[in-house]
């Protein structure tokens, strides 16, 4: 009995000996340089909570976003968030101040002091003490860029979730539901897509410009153009002069033909009346003569 008793112990000993390193390297908080590898924005995908009223809380969150981003006092960021609660959104903006490996972060009413801690690349994982009124309980909050996980790291996940004694119940963000607008990134969106249109344009215009032998082809082609123009205006103008004499000369024969119509018909007309004044003349005189012979 004592041996298997010793057994037993030696066995619970080498597990809690297992167990501590373990836990230890779960819960290494994220030492940076600098603050850069935060900046920019992330999509909950996962929590849990040790107090009811911060469990109930997260069980009303539908989707969620941070946006982190630099001030002019290194030891302090800025902090977007849009939270999607019941079908409404709320977003809002305030200020987290750095110390170390602890940050503190003040929204509406309550109190956050916590960490970041050590996790899967491209996530944020977020352990902090809050303090709502008389309330006062604790956060595992898990952020990635995308607002989707790596499964393969879900085990991890629960181990640090473990390690800090916090219960096996968590929300998840079901990757569907809207994320609340953020109008930063709209503006965002708009600014680079006009960059974008610009620099389009100078490739356009950059691939528009002619080279020596596509210039000298052109000016070629300009002048040929303008030679056939020319030739073309001026036979045009040709024929112009040639219609115009056609038609003088058409029309002088037409005078002349009415001329010489109107000459032939006076000269008709002249001899007609001289024809009438002869016979006129000749009865006038055979008349006289029959007068002198009755006499």
């Amino acid at each position: 009995m004592a041996v298997q008793l010793v057994v037993a112990l030696l066995a619970l000993a080498s597990l809690s000996a297992a167990s501590a390193p373990d836990c230890k390297e779960l819960v290494k908080p994220l030492v940076l340089e600098d603050h850069t590898e935060l900046y920019g924005k992330w999509v909950y995908v996962m929590g849990s909570a040790d107090h009811l009223f911060f469990q109930n809380a997260l069980g009303t969150l539908k989707s969620s976003w941070i946006d982190l981003s630099a001030t002019s006092d290194h030891k302090v960021v800025t902090l977007r968030w849009g939270d999607r609660i019941d079908g409404k959104c709320i977003v809002g903006t305030t200020h987290a101040t750095i110390s170390g490996t602890t940050s503190t972060v003040h929204i509406h009413l309550s109190e956050h002091k916590g960490q970041y801690l050590e996790t899967c690349p491209d996530c944020l994982l977020w352990s902090d003490t809050s303090r709502n009124g008389d309330v006062t309980g604790r956060y595992l909050l898990l952020f990635t860029r995308t607002g989707k996980m790596d499964h393969t790291y879900l085990d991890t996940y629960k181990k640090q979730a473990e390690c800090l004694n916090f219960p096996e119940k968590h929300q998840t963000y079901d990757g569907k539901t809207e994320l609340c607008p953020d109008d930063k990134e709209e503006k965002k969106v708009v600014e680079e897509k006009v960059v974008v249109e610009e620099e389009i344009m100078e490739e356009i215009m950059e691939e528009k410009q002619p080279t020596e032998e596509e210039k000298a082809t052109e000016e070629k082609a300009t002048e040929e153009e303008k030679a056939t123009e020319e030739k073309a205006t001026a036979e045009e103008e040709k024929a112009t002069e040639e219609e115009k004499a056609t038609e003088e000369e058409e029309a002088t024969e037409e005078e002349k033909a009415t001329a010489e119509e109107k000459a032939t018909e006076e000269e008709k007309a002249t001899e007609e009346e001289k024809a009438t004044e002869e016979e006129k003349a000749t009865e006038e005189e055979k008349a006289t003569e029959e007068e002198k012979t009755t006499k």
